[in-house]
């Protein structure tokens, strides 16, 4: 047997989760050439074919048995809950390469929401409808789905109309990837078309402007070429400038260096002079610091007197306490005490009488004692008694006596530096002054000397005003052509020397000024927009020449589409008609079967159509039946039983399976219409079959399933969810003969 099927996009498995019945994920393995799925009426056996064309695109829910895509999803039972999604995935073995994509396995899957949405996924990638249908065509597994027969289909090819019949025959023999890379040509073709005429479009509404464009752009040429030569005369011409008024400044500073030289040392003798007599100026003494002195000599002076008569206050205190303490006890009522007070008094005074500054202390004291006594006179007899509070008074008094006595020392040797700070600055000022009547004199002498130098530089000054008024000139005029003084200092010497006259190269400046002023001004914007337009042009033209050549080529590539579309067709056809012929001949036991190729008619495309158009118009061909049965006079399909359309079918399909095999093929319950010994003719067929194409069959047939490698029993229980049993004939066989 041949088993190129199992290495060659080999349909291994097959995953339902969720879809119709089939509640719980179900895994079916398809490991041998014939697999059969046998189960009572109502199991949900046909919703595994249904799977199958679902996950490969179908959109048509009639097809699929339903009204709305929320009916794919199970719904639910009185024992399980409904699911919210259904997703099918097929795995196709690709150990080969012949699947174009770069995968050992190849998973397509397909899902379907509550909300009506579906998700398509290659090998867990999410992708498109439109990548599913095209890997499905490359696969020859189209949208037709020639190689899916349902329950009740198996007349469908007979009882299809001629153009029906010759797409399902196109797309039985491979030729619908070529169909769609045609018609990709076609549409690629046209827009190429279509963008070649906007091109061309272009092209010559630019070619024109671009002429004009041309001739503005030589005239900006010539300009440039003018206004280069322009410019290296005035470099020229301004650099001669230039050089003149450096030269001449050099000469001016080499004379009025001695000059400036002798008026530099004058004035820095000046400033000089300045300085000095204002630091002098702060040393002399002013009226304010004279004033500042006397109060300070004042205010020592006065701060000695005082301190001098709380001396006398504090000493004449201290010597009566000391009186007091040396009497243990007097009678102030007595004549003889305060006689004896009155004369200590007098006689203290007496001592006096020649200083009065020792007088005025004294008298302070005997004030003090005066009143102390008149004090006690108003007290009457009472009798004193020293005590340790009167020794600790007597204390405190000698201290503060001290205290003062030695503030008076400190403030008279205070008032004595002040004196001796006085006079030394009186002597430092009055020498001060005599030196500033000799800085000033010597000032006044400087600056005659200065303005005597400055006359003698006062015509330098003239004649270098008179060239900074030139370079300021050039300065305006190098504005005015837009040209840098860095520019012009880069001259050549060699130019240089080639214009000697400066008067014969203005000359040739103005010249070249009045033929840019005949040219005219032309805008920069004008040359970019020719540079633009050309570039433009240019890239224009060789995008038209690469359309014309994309167009040529695809052009070619339809016309070789369209003759290996037609070479292939013929000979599928001559071999499917073979194959039908002989497959009829098998099953029916003679007879022949023909398929001929009939001319329909004619029709316009439909963009002839769209726009109008007469022609080209195209010729429609179908494909129509001829069957003879054994022992029957019948020339028409109308006149077959259902038996002998079904066997038909299975030929005309077993026919285009041999011609061209697609990686497998599903029938469901095609044989229900056969008796026994039809039904033994058609399953000896499927063996011949299965060499050439993969076969999952549902059935109730026994011959069929005899036919079978491994067989799978779908049953269905009271929760209404679709279950797997299975067995492999092979184990089945070995398990029997143990």
């Amino acid at each position: 047997m041949n088993r190129d099927i199992l290495n060659s996009m080999r349909l291994s498995k097959l995953s339902i989760s969720g879809f119709k019945s089939f509640a719980k994920n179900t895994v079916l393995e398809f490991p041998v050439e014939i697999s059969a799925i046998v189960g009572p009426n109502g199991s949900g056996k046909s919703n595994i074919a249904e799977a199958i064309r679902w996950v490969l695109g179908e959109q048509s829910m009639k097809s699929l048995r339903g009204r709305r895509g929320e009916d794919l999803i199970f719904n639910g039972s009185p024992k399980v809950p409904r699911m919210g999604k259904a997703s099918v995935a097929l795995y196709f073995e690709n150990h080969d390469g012949k699947i174009p994509l770069d995968f050992p396995e190849v998973i397509v899957e397909r899902k379907i929401f509550r909300d009506g949405s579906n998700e398509y996924s290659l090998n867990n990638s999410i992708v498109r409808l439109k990548d599913i249908v095209g890997l499905i065509a490359r696969m020859g597994l189209g949208d037709q789905k020639h190689n899916i027969i349902g329950q009740g289909e198996v007349d469908r090819w007979l009882l299809s109309s001629s153009r029906d019949r010759k797409e399902i025959l196109e797309e039985a023999l491979g030729l619908k990837v070529y169909q769609i890379k045609k018609i990709e040509s076609e549409r690629k073709f046209a827009l190429t078309q279509e963008n070649m005429n906007q091109v061309e479009a272009l092209v010559r509404e630019i070619a024109p402007h671009l002429k004009f464009l041309k001739h503005q752009a030589e005239k900006a040429e010539a300009r440039e070429t003018l206004e280069a030569d322009l410019e290296k005369l005035e470099r020229i011409y301004f650099c001669r400038i230039l050089v003149e008024i450096e030269r001449e400044e050099k000469e001016i500073a080499k004379d009025a260096a001695p000059f400036e030289k002798e008026l530099a040392s004058a004035e820095a003798k000046v400033r000089h002079l300045k300085s000095t007599i204002e630091a002098r100026e702060a040393e002399a003494l002013n009226p304010d610091d004279v004033t500042s002195l006397e109060n300070s000599l004042a205010a020592l002076e006065t701060t000695r007197q005082n301190l001098e008569r709380e001396f006398g206050r504090a000493e004449g205190r201290a010597l009566a306490e000391k009186d007091r303490l040396a009497k243990p006890s007097v009678r102030i009522a007595d004549p003889a005490y305060i006689k004896e007070k009155i004369t200590k008094l007098l006689s203290l005074l007496k001592e006096s009488l020649g200083n009065p500054a020792e007088l005025a202390h004294k008298i302070e004291s005997a004030v003090f004692e005066l009143e102390s006594l008149i004090s006690d006179i108003d007290r009457g007899s009472v009798e004193l008694t020293p005590d340790a509070a009167w020794q600790k008074d007597l204390k405190i008094l000698e201290e503060e006596a001290k205290r003062l006595e030695a503030e008076l020392q400190k403030a008279a040797a205070d008032l004595s530096k002040k004196r001796e700070a006085v006079r030394v600055r009186e002597s430092v000022s009055r020498a001060t002054e005599a030196d500033l009547r000799k800085l000033e004199r010597e000032l006044r002498e400087a600056e005659e000397l200065r303005g005597k130098i400055r006359s003698k530089l006062e015509r330098t000054n003239y004649l270098r005003e008179n060239i900074h008024s030139r370079r300021e000139t050039l300065k305006k005029e190098l504005a005015l052509v837009n040209l840098p003084e860095a520019k012009v200092r880069e001259v050549d010497a060699n130019d240089l020397a080639h214009y000697p006259d400066a008067q014969d190269l203005f000359k040739k400046i103005e010249r070249l000024r009045g033929k840019l002023e005949e040219i005219g001004g032309i805008d920069a914007s004008v040359v970019k927009e020719y540079t633009d337009t050309e570039s433009r042009y240019q890239f224009l033209t060789k995008e038209l020449e690469d359309l014309k050549a994309a167009s040529a080529s695809l052009q070619e590539l339809i016309e070789t589409l369209e003759k290996q579309i037609a070479d292939d067709f013929d000979r599928g056809f001559k071999k499917i008609n073979e194959g039908f012929d002989q497959y009829f001949k098998i099953i029916f036991g003679g007879g022949h079967a023909k398929l001929t190729y009939e001319k329909l008619g004619r029709r316009k495309s439909d963009e002839d159509e769209k726009d109008g158009l007469e022609e080209p118009e195209e010729i429609e061909y179908g494909i129509d039946i001829d069957v003879d049965i054994p022992r029957k006079r019948i020339r028409s399909l109308s006149m077959l039983s259902g038996g002998e359309r079904a066997l038909a079918s299975i030929a005309l399909l077993f026919a285009m399976v041999l011609v061209n095999p697609p990686p497998f093929l599903v029938l469901d319950e095609t044989d229900a219409a056969l008796d026994e010994a039809n039904s033994q003719k058609y399953a000896d067929t499927l063996v011949e079959l299965s060499k050439k194409t993969q076969l999952i069959i549902i059935t109730h047939n026994r011959e069929t399933m005899l036919r079978a490698g491994i067989l799978y029993g779908v049953t269905m229980g009271d929760d209404g969810i679709s279950k797997l049993v299975s067995i492999k004939f092979e184990e089945g066989e070995q398990y029997v003969s143990r």
